[in-house]
């Protein structure tokens, strides 16, 4: 399967020349909702720069991506009638590529993969007033609690969202929403790569990105229901 690509975004840097007339009347709205300058500006930031990622891929103006979503809420873009993604090498078939966008409070992560797969992508802060062990022994599995406890207290707090990332990203890439989680079972093969598995299905690869110190990140690509 051909790896999706991954784009990251500093959510603080200035919005892009154009970036808030490429976004649509209702992400405008979602912005002004927003409870502080800070938060409207990182979504601003994030969501252009979504547009601009896929208005290249797609050979499309950023302003006139068409979004939808799937009855579970995870969103899709189309082409117009006739056009076919050329753009980042992602032209291995017919219809629209797909993405993802996550975002964590100063960096977010734009993945887009070719048709005929899905991808899911997260980005999280590792925040220090969490109880990991704690949320670990109610949200995860047995076996990956065991190997949080091994990694004592240097290696809990990273091991913890690394497997969260994990997680949510083959949540996001198959569609089940975040009531999946319990379900998934992450394996780390290695710092860089492991695997997520979910009955009934097959293990899918899981790779780790290196963000900015203090978050962690992974992408999870599957292919496409037929």
């Amino acid at each position: 399967m051909t790896q999706p690509r991954v784009w990251k975004i500093h959510l603080d840097r200035p919005l892009r020349h154009g970036g808030w007339r490429s976004l649509s009347d209702a992400e405008r709205e979602r912005a002004r909702r927003l409870g502080s300058a800070r938060e409207r500006h990182r979504f601003m930031v994030a969501h252009a720069a979504l547009r601009a990622i896929l208005g290249e891929v797609c050979g499309v103006r950023a302003a006139r991506l068409a979004f939808h979503t799937e009855d579970g809420g995870r969103p899709y873009v189309t082409l117009p009638h006739g056009r076919v993604a050329t753009g980042f090498n992602l032209s291995h078939g017919r219809g629209a590529p797909d993405f993802n966008l996550s975002h964590s409070e100063e960096w977010a992560l734009v993945a887009v993969a070719p048709p005929g797969s899905r991808v899911g992508v997260d980005v999280e802060w590792i925040r220090e007033d969490l109880d990991c062990l704690a949320m670990a022994g109610s949200m995860y599995q047995p076996e990956e609690v065991d190997r949080l406890r091994e990694a004592g207290p240097s290696g809990l707090r990273t091991g913890y969202f690394r497997l969260w990332t994990a997680k949510e990203a083959y949540v996001k890439a198959v569609g089940v929403g975040l009531a999946g989680l319990r379900d998934v079972l992450v394996r780390e093969e290695s710092t860089t790569h492991g695997a997520v598995l979910s009955p009934p299905g097959a293990a899918l690869p899981v790779r780790w990105l290196d963000v900015a110190p203090g978050y962690a990140a992974a992408v999870v690509t599957t292919a496409a229901a037929s």
